[in-house]
């Protein structure tokens, strides 16, 4: 697997232009909604929070005690911290630099964990979903959107020529068309939704739902910590 943290900071400076671009401007959408799914949450974990899109969403709910945002990418932390300073929400929100498969957090500490475009990009799902279950608390939330290759045989190909020849194309505008070829192909190789949800169960997790959005091009996948 690539260096993720080397690729997103090369990314970083044009990645929420691109996600808007590549996203027909719905990302920020897609972010609201999952936010809206753990809505009752009042500590909340944002892995792979980039430049804190979701972690903003997140602090918007009055009754949230805290959001903390981790990421890989000290460039993504770096924009981030400034979007933050921009915004007045410093004292809402916390970004620390770390992976999902190292979490530097105490056991049961956090009531819901969110996870937006990021767990595809971890060197180890598995280990990743592990410690996001060690950290949450009993009954606590994980909130996973990720995008998928859609089931629909019209929509399908289509949508692999987007991921394997415009995203790279653009990408290559901005000179980061190497980096946009391995998160196009990093979609399109990602395990399909049945696995997916085997390996949140297999990892402790109850599904509670998933919502499909965008014809199957993007989906919320909802889980519970029992125990």
């Amino acid at each position: 697997m690539p260096d993720t943290k080397s690729i997103f900071n090369s990314v970083a400076k044009n990645y929420d232009l691109l996600n808007t671009l590549f996203s027909f401007g719905r990302d920020k959408q897609w972010r609201k909604r999952l936010a809206q799914e753990i809505d009752d949450s009042e500590l909340v974990l944002d892995i792979a929070t980039g430049t804190a899109e979701v972690a903003i969403e997140l602090s918007n709910n009055s009754n949230r005690r805290c959001v903390i945002g981790i990421d890989p990418s000290h460039v993504m932390l770096e924009l981030g911290q400034r979007k933050l300073q921009s915004m007045g929400v410093t004292h809402k929100i916390d970004l620390v630099q770390g992976t999902a498969e190292i979490l530097p957090f105490k056991d049961n500490k956090f009531d819901a964990i969110t996870i937006a475009f990021g767990i595809r990009n971890t060197f180890d799902p598995m280990k990743s979903l592990i410690e996001m279950k060690r950290v949450l608390k009993p009954m606590g939330k994980l909130g996973i959107l990720e995008f998928a290759v859609p089931q629909n045989k019209i929509f399908g190909p289509p949508y692999m020529f987007y991921l394997e020849n415009v995203m790279p194309l653009v990408g290559s505008i901005f000179g980061t068309r190497k980096e946009y070829k391995y998160l196009g192909d990093s979609i399109s190789e990602f395990p399909n939704r049945e696995y997916f949800v085997s390996l949140l169960q297999d990892t402790g997790f109850v599904l509670q739902k998933s919502i499909e959005l965008m014809i199957g091009t993007v989906i919320i996948y909802i889980g519970v910590k029992e125990k």
